[in-house]
């Protein structure tokens, strides 16, 4: 059988930031992505204009820090165009303001003191395909790591499975800290153990949680915000 290919879609990324520095960040990060392929566009200004485009972005980066009316622009945006994601860009000190924004309708949230990994694996996480495409099989799929879809068995978006029941209470606390940004090194001196310790938990939680890198990790991380490891 001859399998068509069928390329990933380009997914619109807009930041609604007024800071510069904080749009040139995020755009060399989000362009470099080797799985979801990204145009991205940065707004300082109000989103009237943005809403009312014919091609509506598909992820909302809305920065908190310079947001005055977080939640009327959540809402806005909900309002006009309800099958884009949205996700928080916050400092620690913002975190308070955090669950009125998941109350109306916020997919994510980035701690501006994360790393590129995790704020890439954030965005990947919300870009990834879930409706039909309308060969057999994406051929690329599997080797990026996602997972294909079938046109004669999908019928709602497939739950990731759970955090496996054989991951050790240092495992979990390992996962953990990987969600929070922390490096391999910063791990270790965190829970006062060597490095080569942390390298070998995390091949163990690769093989477990059947991940192959820290980066699918913590998307598979962030698609079960809401289970606690």
């Amino acid at each position: 059988m001859i399998h068509t290919r069928v390329p990933m879609p380009t997914r619109t990324i807009a930041i609604l930031s007024s800071q510069c520095l904080v749009w040139l960040g995020l755009q060399k990060i989000l362009e470099s992505s080797a799985t979801v392929p990204m145009v991205v566009h940065s707004y300082p200004g109000r989103t009237s204009g943005l809403l009312r485009a014919e091609r509506r972005p598909d992820v909302f980066i809305l920065d908190l820090g310079t947001e005055r009316d977080a939640l009327s622009t959540i809402n806005h945006i909900r309002e006009s165009t309800p099958t884009s994601k949205i996700v928080l860009l916050c400092g620690l000190e913002d975190q308070n303001r955090t669950p009125e924004a998941f109350a109306s309708g916020v997919d994510g949230i980035i701690l501006n003191v994360q790393p590129p990994a995790v704020v890439l694996a954030v965005i990947e996480s919300l870009c990834v395909p879930v409706q039909p495409y309308s060969s057999v099989e994406w051929e690329g799929a599997g080797r990026l790591g996602l997972r294909p879809t079938f046109k004669k068995t999908v019928e709602s978006e497939p739950q990731p499975p759970p955090w496996p029941d054989v991951l050790t209470e240092r495992e979990r606390e390992i996962i953990r800290l990987v969600g929070q940004g922390l490096s391999n090194k910063e791990i270790a001196y965190k829970l006062s153990i060597s490095d080569s310790t942390v390298r070998h938990h995390m091949t163990s939680i690769f093989d477990k949680v059947g991940v192959p890198n820290r980066q699918k990790l913590l998307i598979h991380a962030h698609q079960l915000c809401d289970t606690p490891v």
